[in-house]
């Protein structure tokens, strides 16, 4: 802060100290009151509750035997119990509601079973929260199966604002996934999204194995951006599924299934846009994996699908001919003829009209989009239930419902708030009287600083001046810069020519040309970095990136810079794994050269540097570890300036020049990375640079 600008803030301070203790007095009885009246418990959510345990034996035949026999057993077992508990009485709810859905497929049993479940949980629902919650997923699942959408929206609707307002996150994770599923049904693709997002960080808050349920929202996300014509996201979720099984997921049948499925639907994507060697490559990956029996067949049959009218997009009428052959020959064996839904034959209805109809064969085109249309028609009936299901009106309702709720229990606070509201304004009211006497005497203030603006504008004006003067610095150093790096081309080329000359004798012993090669690669590489400083308004838009096999590339940098270190009886350590990253190759070997070299420079003689890299999530870290003298604490936010003042010697009088630390984390920033230093906690210093890897079409 300059001369004038500490008078005005001084004055500015002084005048106003009185509104200012104001201030800090009302900021402190708000807080103070605020910290009675508004406190909130902490949150305890319901524990787990145990059956009995002949509730516990019963419920274990019934999942190794679902049968009439073993749900009878329920009722037997209740009967025998002198104090069947409302969890027992619950559980066997429970079993006969999902046995008359899944397995009798009766619906209206099943849901006299689910109005039970939440029946005899009445006026218990926070005590037993999961097995209330619980019971509102059952219930809104079968109002879906029977076609009762708006109802059962309603259902996930209020099942998910109590899981959030009463339960762990993790059981709010499947009302989210629901609603975000049905929202993808009813076509509202793009509001699905953020239910289905929210299910994902929810999830994360599970304790047990959330692998399968994390890749199947995932794709789900992925199937409302590719509906919502918007492909790239479409892609990208995909490809941050496969990533997710390939880390999570442990190797077999299970992990390839969900692979299979991923691969399909990229596919169909990649068809979309046009992409047809990509699109068949995933197909055919798909199919490779899921169409054979105990995997996923009915996803494997419409990856076939999906790569037949590839096929009669493209116009590769024999490749569709025999596609569709061996689907028809497959079905008629039997091969996943159990999997045929709704979705499925439309698809294959759809088809064989469209490829009769490419192929001029007008008779059977005829008779299959007669076919196709009736069954879209009865297709579009049940569709359009669920598309027109009031979503809107169903939220809207539900948290009504919950304002009420949360209104009658605030009723307790009211007096609080109500006393607090009085003091809050009381303790306003001191402050603008405080105020209004402070504002009569600041007139004469007032005159003071507008001289004192005055001076302050003057001093701008010679601040200006001064700056246009710098500039003009600037570009004629600029132009210094262009003549020495154009003056320095001649001599490096002339250096590189004449090792190029010396390689052609073949009298050379292998570590002799081994050192000529080095004295030819880095002669190659500093002519690249002359032409970098002739570029003084490259932007990370030119800069040229290709696949730079990372572990080859620390290999050369660390052989380079090994006479150095030994020239001070240094070591230099290599451990890396082997990954492959796009970026300028030149440009990350000059920032890891550099960074060694500042290792060796500060580092005594005798000590070790080590160079590190390994995978982090989508990234590479590359970490150059020594045993120097540190960087002082006053150094550590100049460290990375352009001719930063933060410059010393090396530990045997080699001069700095300041520059190298700031042209390496331009580099990097260029990249998309980042470049970081950590001191160790007896002497040295660990640099680290972050390259994120770039996963290509």
């Amino acid at each position: 802060m300059d001369f004038t600008n500490k008078q005005l803030h001084t004055k500015s301070l002084s005048n106003n100290v009185q509104i200012g203790k104001s201030v800090y007095l009302y900021i402190f009885l708000m807080c103070f009151v605020f910290n009675f009246s508004c406190k909130h418990p902490e949150q305890n959510y319901p524990k787990p509750h145990t059956a009995n345990p002949a509730i516990v034996k019963a419920k274990a035949l019934y999942a190794a035997n679902p049968t009439d026999r073993t749900v009878a057993h329920f009722d037997s077992v209740l009967a025998s119990l002198p104090n069947a508990s409302t969890f027992d009485i619950w559980t066997k709810y429970d079993v006969k509601a999902n046995y008359y859905f899944y397995f009798k497929g009766t619906y209206a049993m099943a849901k006299l079973y689910a109005d039970s479940m939440r029946y005899v949980l009445k006026g218990h629902e926070k005590e037993f929260g999961v097995e209330y919650a619980h019971a509102l997923m059952v219930n809104g699942t079968i109002l879906m199966a029977e076609n009762r959408f708006e109802e059962a929206l309603q259902s996930y609707y209020d099942g998910s604002l109590f899981a959030q307002n009463n339960l762990d996150p993790c059981n709010s994770a499947q009302f989210n996934n629901q609603l975000g599923a049905e929202l993808y049904h009813q076509r509202n693709y793009l509001r699905g999204v953020p239910y289905l997002k929210r299910a994902i960080d929810e999830e994360s808050h599970c304790s047990g194995d959330i692998a399968a349920s994390q890749v199947a929202t995932l794709n789900t996300i992925a199937l409302c951006f590719e509906k919502a014509n918007m492909p790239d996201s479409a892609i990208y979720y995909y490809k941050k599924g496969l990533i997710y099984i390939d880390q999570k997921f442990p190797k077999g049948a299970f992990a390839d299934i969900e692979r299979g499925i991923v691969y399909g639907n990229l596919g169909g994507t990649y068809s979309a846009i046009k992409n047809y060697n990509l699109a068949q490559q995933y197909l055919k990956a798909s199919i490779k994996i899921n169409n054979r029996a105990g995997y996923a067949q009915e996803d494997a049959k419409t990856a076939q699908l999906k790569l037949a009218n590839l096929y009669i997009s493209y116009g590769h009428f024999k490749a569709t001919d025999s596609l569709l052959h061996q689907i028809d020959a497959e079905w008629k064996a039997g091969k996943g003829k159990g999997f045929i839904d709704d979705t499925i034959q439309y698809r294959w209805k759809k088809l064989l009209w469209e490829y009769y109809d490419r192929i001029r064969d007008t008779q059977k085109a005829y008779g299959f989009a007669k076919n196709f249309y009736s069954f879209r028609d009865s297709l579009n009936e049940t569709r359009k239930a669920l598309e027109n299901a009031n979503i809107d009106e169903g939220l809207r309702e539900t948290e009504q419902h919950y304002n009420i709720d949360l209104l009658s229990k605030s009723n307790q606070l009211k007096t609080t708030y109500l006393s607090a509201t009085i003091v809050f304004s009381i303790l306003i009211l001191i402050i603008l009287a405080m105020a209004w006497y402070n504002l009569t005497g600041s007139r004469k203030n007032v005159r003071e600083l507008t001289g004192l603006n005055k001076v302050i504008s003057d001093y701008n004006l010679q601040m200006q001046n001064a700056l246009t003067a710098l500039e003009q610095s600037y570009e004629e150093n600029a132009n210094i810069i262009k003549i020495v790096a154009h003056d320095l081309r001649a001599p490096i080329g002339g250096i590189t020519i004449a090792v190029s000359k010396m390689l052609e004798k073949s009298n050379w012993s292998e570590s002799d040309r081994s050192t000529l090669r080095l004295i030819q690669t880095s002669g190659k590489d500093s002519l690249t970095l002359v032409s970098d400083l002739l570029k003084t308004h490259s932007s990370s838009k030119e800069i040229k990136k290709e696949p730079v096999a990372m572990y080859s590339l620390l290999v050369y940098c660390v052989s380079f810079m090994r006479l150095k270190a030994e020239e001070k009886g240094q070591r230099i350590e290599l451990d890396a794994g082997h990954f492959t990253v796009f970026v300028n190759r030149g440009k990350i070997w000059r920032v890891i050269c550099n960074l060694i070299a500042n290792a060796i420079k500060f580092s005594p003689p005798g000590t070790t540097i080590k160079v590190l890299m390994l995978k982090k999530e989508d990234k590479v870290v590359i970490t150059v570890d020594d045993c120097g003298i540190g960087i002082p604490d006053n150094m550590h936010e100049k460290i990375f300036d352009m001719f930063t003042e933060a410059k010393r010697q090396g530990t045997t009088g080699e001069q700095p020049f300041g520059i190298g630390l700031a042209i390496s984390k331009q580099i990097i920033e260029m990249h998309g990375g980042k470049i970081w230093f950590e001191g160790k906690p007896i002497n040295g210093t660990m640099f680290h640079v972050e390259l994120p890897i770039q996963y290509l079409n």
